[in-house]
């Protein structure tokens, strides 16, 4: 990745948190001092990526006050399809606009990511990727996000539907995909219980350096 790569990210917060219960989103409850979703944006943020896209559907007017300002919103009508739909509307709308070399996919459920782990996957694309590369942070020999897609895959993207990630990308592209360690597990730890959440809200919040 030159100097003059456009990297963006794009941060997925449009699902309905069925798992945590009736009339709960999970996105917008606080986990020490913020949202669970916010988490995520100012890691992204102190991880110096730019610009950062949200994709909203499910409450999003009640989700899009926790991002902050300077986050680019993507409305998702069809939201209730799925994950796949998801990552296409969003990657459908920037493509649009800004045609990146780069995505770097995000849930918004990942109270304990780090900007450490973001940066080690940018940094990894930036002296060993290519247009076709897939960088995937691991933790203990599982992946887990944020996945940076090269601007080959934009097309693949695009075109995902219905609840399927882009797993499938990654399967079919499995020569293209760096896999990158890092040091902790918050690239694993998604909140989809009330049980997981209370864990979180237990014990506060994390340092995110």
């Amino acid at each position: 990745m030159s100097e003059g790569t456009k990297l963006v990210g794009l941060i997925l917060a449009a699902g309905a948190s069925r798992r945590m219960g009736p009339d709960r989103n999970k996105l917008i409850l606080r986990i020490g001092d913020r949202p669970l979703l916010r988490r995520v944006v100012d890691v992204f943020r102190d991880a110096e990526v730019a610009p950062i896209f949200a994709v909203l559907g499910h409450q999003a007017d009640e989700v899009e006050p926790t991002l902050g300002v300077g986050i680019d919103v993507i409305r998702h009508e069809d939201w209730v399809q799925g994950m796949g739909s998801s990552i296409a509307r969003g990657v459908r709308s920037i493509e649009a606009a800004h045609h990146p070399d780069a995505f770097l996919i995000c849930v918004g459920d990942l109270p304990g990511l780090r900007a450490s782990a973001v940066r080690s996957v940018r940094d990894v694309f930036a002296r060993e990727g290519n247009a076709d590369s897939i960088v995937v942070p691991t933790f203990d020999g599982s992946d887990g996000h944020p996945v940076l897609f090269g601007r080959s895959h934009a097309k693949a993207l695009a075109a995902l539907q219905g609840e399927l990630g882009a797993r499938t990308i990654l399967e079919a592209n499995a020569s293209s995909v760096i896999r990158v360690a890092v040091a902790d597990d918050g690239i694993l730890r998604d909140v989809d219980t009330p049980e997981a959440l209370g864990d979180w809200q237990d014990g506060g919040s994390r340092s995110q350096a």
